[in-house]
């Protein structure tokens, strides 16, 4: 499974990548241990994978991937119900190229430089 480590709050965090996912996510009770008041961010109700809808709370938080500092949106939910937490395309798959490689179980990032203008 594609599951890596992120960096919040300089805290290991770790996150199914989930390219079908719009949104990253992370349980409430995770963001409580990083610091963050998960209920003060943007409300929002989103579709998870049974078809129901959740309400999560949206925050730009700053991450590490694997030593590339990026800052995304992240909901945080107490009904997350997955078990894990996971790591969507918004605000990631923009600015890595991202390969799933199931010969070698591995899922790789490379950041993609801005070209110049």
């Amino acid at each position: 499974m594609p599951i890596i480590p992120i960096m919040v709050q300089k805290h290991k965090v770790w996150v199914y990548v989930d390219s079908g996912a719009t949104f990253s996510m992370i349980n409430a009770a995770e963001a409580v241990d990083l610091g963050i008041d998960w209920r003060n961010g943007r409300r929002q109700m989103v579709v998870v994978g049974d078809g129901s809808f959740i309400p999560v709370f949206i925050h730009n938080v700053p991450i590490e991937i694997d030593n590339t500092q990026i800052t995304i949106p992240i909901g945080f939910s107490e009904r997350l119900g997955v078990g894990f937490n996971l790591l969507g395309r918004t605000g990631v798959f923009n600015q890595f190229e991202v390969c799933f490689n199931d010969h070698t179980r591995k899922v790789t990032f490379q950041p993609i430089m801005s070209s110049p203008i």
